[in-house]
């Protein structure tokens, strides 16, 4: 199961974007964000106003599978030409 430590080794292995986790983190165009809300953990993008993409918005009722959406998001974005 994965938690922040091991996501932020691949994060920096495979030298992708620093994801906002918790309120931590540099807010940009298209960053990754995980938030904990109540008994939910969201993860989305942010536009370039550092408003919600409400597209990308998704709900996980555990960390784990929150951090591995973060990862993948993170690929996606590390593979879409900017």
């Amino acid at each position: 199961m994965m938690d922040v430590s091991e996501l932020m080794r691949i994060v920096h292995a495979e030298a992708l974007d620093t994801p906002v986790l918790y309120g931590e983190g540099r807010l940009h165009d298209d960053a990754v964000v995980l938030e904990r809300d109540g008994d939910a953990w969201r993860v989305y993008l942010v536009d370039e106003r550092e408003a919600v993409i409400e597209s990308t918005l998704r709900a996980f009722d555990n960390e784990p599978d929150a951090l591995e959406h973060v990862l993948l998001k993170l690929r996606q974005s590390a593979d879409t030409p900017r």
